[in-house]
C-alpha cells in the first residue's frame, strides 16, 4: 500500500445528534471498535457527552456522543446538556443526524433539526435501525434529507453499511498535515474522557438501567469513590445517587436482591474488560441536588 501523503490524511471533529434512544452510543461504539458510551435500551443514558477517538491510514476522527434531546427534561440537566451541546457543534467539523427510522416524528425531532440547519459545515444524515422489521417512518424524515450532504441507512447492532458511513465522513473531513492528537497522548485508549472512575460508573449506571426499567427515573448517576488495584484483584467502592429517597427501597429490592444484580452484572463486565477479579461494594444514597452539580 502507498504511503499516505501529508495532503492525504484527514482530521476532524464529529459531533453526533439525535433523539433520544436513536442509537447514537450503539454507533459510536460500532464504529470505533471500543465500548465507550453506555448502550441500554431506555432513553436518554447518555447524560454526558462523551468523545471517542478513532483513526487509520485515512486520518482521524474524534466523535462527540451527545445526550438525546428530550422534549420535557430537569431544568438542571436541560440547562447543562444544552450548554455542553452547543460546544461540541461549535468545535464540529461534520455533524452526524442520527434517527431511528422506526419511530414517527416528534417535538424533540424538530429542536435538533432546527440545531442541525444552524450547523453551517457538512452534516450527514443517518438512518438507523434497518435490521428492524415492522413500521417504517422514513418517509417522514426524507422531507428535510435534501438539506444533508449525504444520506446513509445503517444497522450500527449488526455492523450494516458502517464501511460506507466512514467514507462518507473522511470524504469531508478537513485535509491536515498532522493529527488533531497523537496516539499515545490517550495511551492507547480510544475514548480520552473517560477516566477508569468514570467508565467504571457508566457501566454500573447501564446496569441499573437495565435490571431497574421503568421502575425508577432517569436522574440516577453513579459516583465511584474508590479505585484500588492489588495484585489480583480490583477493590472498587462506589455510590447509586438518587434524586428521591422514595426510590431506595426499589434500587436495593427485597433483601437488598436488586441491589446485587446491578453489583453482579457491573462486576462482570469490568473483569471481562480488565482481566482481573473485580469487588465490588455498592450504596444507594439520596442527594436531591446532584443534578445540579451534574
Amino acid at each position: 500500500m502507498a504511503k499516505k501523503t501529508p495532503n492525504q490524511f484527514r482530521a476532524g471533529q464529529v459531533t453526533v445528534v439525535g433523539r433520544p434512544n436513536a442509537g447514537k452510543s450503539t454507533l459510536i461504539n460500532a464504529l470505533v471498535g471500543q465500548k465507550v458510551s453506555i448502550v441500554t435500551p431506555l432513553p436518554q443514558t447518555t447524560r454526558g457527552i462523551l468523545r471517542a477517538t478513532y483513526w487509520d491510514e485515512r486520518g482521524q476522527i474524534i466523535f462527540w456522543d451527545t445526550p438525546g434531546i428530550f422534549y420535557r427534561r430537569a431544568p438542571f440537566l436541560s440547562q447543562k446538556i444544552s450548554t455542553s451541546l452547543t460546544q461540541s457543534l461549535e468545535i464540529a467539523d461534520l455533524l452526524l443526524y442520527v434517527i431511528d427510522q422506526n419511530r414517527p416524528r416528534g417535538p424533540e425531532e424538530n429542536i435538533i433539526l432546527g440545531r442541525a440547519r444552524q450547523f453551517p459545515k457538512p452534516k450527514i444524515l443517518v438512518f438507523n435501525k434497518i435490521d428492524i422489521k415492522g413500521s417504517n417512518y422514513r418517509y417522514q424524515y426524507e422531507t428535510f434529507s435534501d438539506e444533508f450532504s449525504a444520506t446513509v441507512s445503517v444497522s450500527a447492532l449488526h455492523h450494516t453499511h458502517l464501511k460506507t458511513l466512514m467514507e462518507q465522513i473522511f470524504l469531508r473531513l478537513p485535509l491536515t498535515s498532522q493529527p488533531l492528537f497523537n496516539s499515545n497522548q490517550f495511551q492507547g485508549q480510544r475514548s480520552p474522557d473517560l477516566t477508569p472512575k468514570k467508565f467504571i460508573a457508566e457501566i454500573i449506571r447501564e446496569k441499573a438501567f437495565l435490571t431497574l426499567r421503568q421502575e425508577v427515573p432517569y436522574i440516577l448517576t453513579v459516583k465511584i469513590t474508590q479505585i484500588k488495584e492489588e495484585e489480583k484483584i480490583f477493590r472498587i467502592e462506589g455510590v447509586i445517587l438518587i434524586v428521591d429517597d422514595r426510590y431506595r427501597k426499589i434500587i436495593i429490592g427485597k433483601n437488598g436482591t436488586t441491589l446485587k444484580q446491578i453489583g453482579t452484572l457491573a462486576r462482570k463486565e469490568i473483569e471481562l474488560i480488565t482481566n482481573k477479579k473485580v469487588f465490588l461494594h455498592l450504596i444507594v444514597q439520596t442527594d436531591p441536588h446532584w443534578p445540579e452539580h451534574f
